[in-house]
């Protein structure tokens, strides 16, 4: 008789992106995202009045009246709502690691990044990834990698249409190099925003031109390209260090029909499963990360399909966190 060796449980599931801030943190993330594009103050009032205990309108107004005012009022907010302590016993209930995103802002005595990695150290069950402007490519460079060698930081971030540039330009290749160099990832919003720069600084065949010169980078799509979703999905099947995360989504409006995510149920349970990703940027959906975790029940995919993107899929790029992993 022979014995049968058990199946490896599956890891823990894999948030590849959320922001978890104490009250500077989320002043200064909200200050660069309002300031930058402030529709996003007009397309996430719901959700800041969810929290708030307002309206949405009371919250576009005070936005418009005095706009540094009401982003200070809604950091406190938001600080109380969503308190780092209370999210790593959240996570820790429902074994969830989360890819937590810095970013190059002034907060405090030092920048985002900073704060972000201090976060950290709560748990490891925070994966610290650094954000960096693209506005300079010398200063992008010495930013990541002071982040990864003083902080601790194991990825990168960046967001074109905050700094209105193009990720392509071959002066940021020194960024690119260093990641490879290092072995760290970087996340890279795509698709659609709400700022005034062009949205194709943000589209599949920006990231498609990447991906060429750099064949080693691993890049994950943040956002998951939508409404390009074929068109990302044609970037994975040609690039194998290309992924996709389909955070701010909400995976209810996902499986709705006429939703656009089409291609990605169909390919990623075939041709690109391997490689599509778990996300939540869980304050867009005013509920907490295990909320949205049980809602992708909801996608129309397998269960084991459904298992690789929540778990697997992710295991590699957050390696350096082992042991929340183990």
């Amino acid at each position: 008789m022979h014995s049968v060796t058990p199946a490896t449980p599956p890891g823990p599931v894999v948030d590849m992106c959320d922001v978890v801030l104490r009250r500077d943190g989320w002043r200064a993330y909200l200050g660069a995202l309002l300031r930058a594009a402030p529709r996003y103050g007009v397309v996430f009032a719901p959700r800041f009045a969810a929290i708030a205990g307002r309206s949405a309108r009371e919250v576009v107004d005070a936005l418009r009246a005095d706009r540094d005012a009401a982003i200070d009022e809604l950091a406190v907010i938001a600080a109380a709502a969503y308190d780092p302590q209370e999210r790593v016993a959240e996570l820790e209930r429902g074994d969830i690691v989360q890819v937590i995103h810095g970013g190059p802002w002034s907060c405090g005595a030092g920048s985002m990044n900073d704060h972000v990695a201090e976060i950290a150290r709560l748990s490891d069950r925070f994966v610290p990834w650094a954000g960096v402007s693209l506005t300079d490519p010398h200063a992008a460079v010495a930013e990541a990698t002071r982040a990864l060698d003083v902080l601790g930081m194991t990825g990168l971030s960046v967001i074109p249409f905050l700094d209105g540039v193009d990720p392509s330009d071959p002066a940021l290749d020194g960024l690119w190099s260093l990641a490879v160099e290092r072995g760290v990832p970087v996340w890279v919003h795509s698709g659609q925003s709400f700022s005034s720069s062009p949205m194709s600084v943000s589209s599949p065949q920006v990231i498609d031109r990447i991906a060429t010169r750099h064949p080693d980078l691993r890049l994950v799509l943040g956002h998951g390209g939508w409404p390009w979703v074929l068109e990302a999905v044609a970037l994975l099947q040609r690039h194998p260090h290309v992924y996709l995360e389909f955070s701010s989504h909400h995976p209810r409006t996902m499986a709705a029909g006429g939703s656009g995510w089409e291609p990605l149920f169909f390919h990623g349970a075939r041709s690109v499963r391997d490689r599509v990703l778990f996300g939540s940027t869980s304050w867009t959906h005013a509920q907490g990360p295990a909320a949205v975790v049980e809602a992708t029940s909801h996608l129309p995919i397998p269960s084991d399909v459904r298992t690789a993107w929540l778990r697997g899929n992710a295991a590699p790029l957050v390696a350096r966190r082992q042991r929340a992993i183990a």
